[in-house]
């Protein structure tokens, strides 16, 4: 009994913890000073769209940040209007970035991508940097490009739910 006791007032004078670091967070505020865009504040802060969006809806919970129109946010002190800022149009043509798609299912360079297309290196380039922001392709230069990991596992529970549907029709 004595044993439970200690334990109960070891626990109840546990020293407090310092607030964890929050890097995006503190780099998305600073930018945020007046109303922009996700893609924006995605390019400023080295993440994908997607991924900062997250980031987002997460400080819109706590206060920080409001949504004042589609893709466009500003500070959570924000009393103006309503802004529609122009969202960032890719950089690269749709075909291009198809003919990436295509082999990025394996571990690509850019200039490897470059001797399997045909594809000049900086349409390349911009083709992987729209890609990567939309959130379509992970990786960097020094390793290599590939398409994001779930986008492959959506990929095959598509073809595992056609073959299952073939079957089915036999």
């Amino acid at each position: 009994m004595d044993q439970v006791l200690d334990r109960m007032e070891r626990t109840s004078e546990r020293p407090v913890r310092a607030p964890r670091p929050q890097p995006v967070r503190d780099a998305i505020l600073t930018f945020l000073t007046i109303p922009r865009s996700a893609s924006e504040i995605a390019e400023h802060i080295d993440r994908p769209v997607p991924t900062t969006t997250g980031h987002l809806r997460a400080m819109i919970r706590c206060g920080l940040v409001r949504r004042i129109a589609f893709g466009t946010y500003a500070p959570g002190s924000y009393d103006g209007p309503s802004v529609q800022l122009p969202q960032r149009r890719s950089q690269s043509s749709r075909t291009v970035r198809a003919q990436l798609v295509a082999h990025l299912h394996e571990l690509s360079s850019v200039q490897g991508l470059h001797l399997k297309t045909g594809v000049p290196t900086d349409q390349v380039w911009r083709a992987l940097r729209d890609l990567w922001l939309s959130g379509l392709v992970a990786g960097n230069e020094t390793e290599g490009f590939r398409i994001a990991r779930w986008k492959q596992e959506k990929a095959v529970k598509r073809a595992q739910a056609r073959r299952a549907i073939r079957k089915r029709q036999r």
